[in-house]
């Protein structure tokens, strides 16, 4: 990639051969309009973007969300940090050997590949990550690229899952929130939540490129299929899309920001680090203008009652 698409005082760093870049030069605190569309034109090409060395409050987190487009709430059922609504604050440490237990073949206890919030009629954006704590070593973060997992898919493939539509419930992410300790509130927010459906195969609305839609922390089935047929279909596209090839890790240092496309990665977090604190805040922006239905029978987001 040249200067002159790039701009003038960054540098690029390709992490892989598929997916990630490291972006030397911009700083979030004094970022505008203009550095905004140079990182989208780098997202569309990398997926996800690394900076290093940047802020660790997450008040410039926010100011520097803002600068893509609205920052949404923090999550859809839980609240931000104090003062900052949009900010969701991710503290982890004591870390169990239970917490990295599988739940099935993509989940473990205590985390799973995912993509954030799809169990919502409309899809966050982009996503932004920082790291405030981490530890020595351990807890990194790995993303995983579905739209090169769709490009890799056969033909008979491809048009098989330009065909589908997927369930996305919450209930599958929380189901201890059902448990008749859990509490009241958080129960209540979870049953209200309705399943929706969304199409297994995305349209990025600036590029025109395909990729797939795949969360394995939310997605109960394919829409008109047996749970048998459904349950070897997701894990056929799943296994593909998670293959060494497709993937980046990102060892964090305070500091760091990483900014990905929401619905094109999947991501997940490692729990190898034991005892040992780590905090990590999360902003949301904006929802897709991704959202496109690849097929004509059955509306993207559609709520299931």
């Amino acid at each position: 990639m040249s200067e002159a698409t790039v701009g003038p005082g960054w540098t690029v760093n390709r992490l892989t051969g598929s997916v990630g870049a490291e972006v030397v030069g911009p700083d979030v605190r004094q970022f505008d309009s203009q550095g905004a569309a140079r990182l989208l034109h780098l997202l569309d090409n990398f997926g996800v973007i690394f900076l290093r060395g940047q802020s660790k409050s997450p008040r410039d987190l926010a100011e520097f969300a803002r600068s893509f487009g609205p920052v949404l709430p923090a999550h859809p059922m839980k609240p931000g940090i104090p003062d900052l609504p949009s900010i969701l604050g991710n503290e982890t440490g004591n870390v169990s050997a239970r917490d990295a237990q599988c739940r099935d073949i993509h989940n473990r206890q205590g985390t799973n590949w995912h993509v954030d919030c799809t169990f919502m009629p409309q899809i966050p954006a982009l996503s932004l990550l920082q790291a405030a704590v981490v530890p020595a070593a351990g807890g990194d973060t790995l993303f995983s690229d579905l739209r090169s997992a769709y490009d890799a898919l056969s033909a008979p493939l491809r048009r098989l899952a330009d065909e589908l539509h997927c369930r996305h419930d919450a209930r599958k992410l929380y189901p201890e929130w059902l448990r008749p300790d859990a509490d009241p509130e958080l129960r209540e927010r979870l049953l209200s939540t309705k399943p929706v459906t969304h199409p297994m195969v995305m349209r990025d609305a600036r590029t025109g490129r395909k990729s797939l839609l795949l969360n394995p922390n939310c997605v109960t089935g394919i829409v008109g299929l047996s749970q048998f047929e459904s349950d070897t279909l997701l894990s056929l596209f799943t296994t593909h899309a998670l293959i060494p090839e497709r993937t980046v890790r990102w060892r964090w240092e305070e500091g760091d920001i990483a900014i990905w496309s929401n619905p094109r990665l999947l991501h997940n977090y490692v729990l190898d680090h034991g005892s040992a604190e780590r905090r990590i805040y999360r902003a949301m922006v904006d929802y897709c203008p991704i959202m496109r239905a690849t097929a004509a029978h059955e509306r993207p987001g559609t709520a299931q009652t």
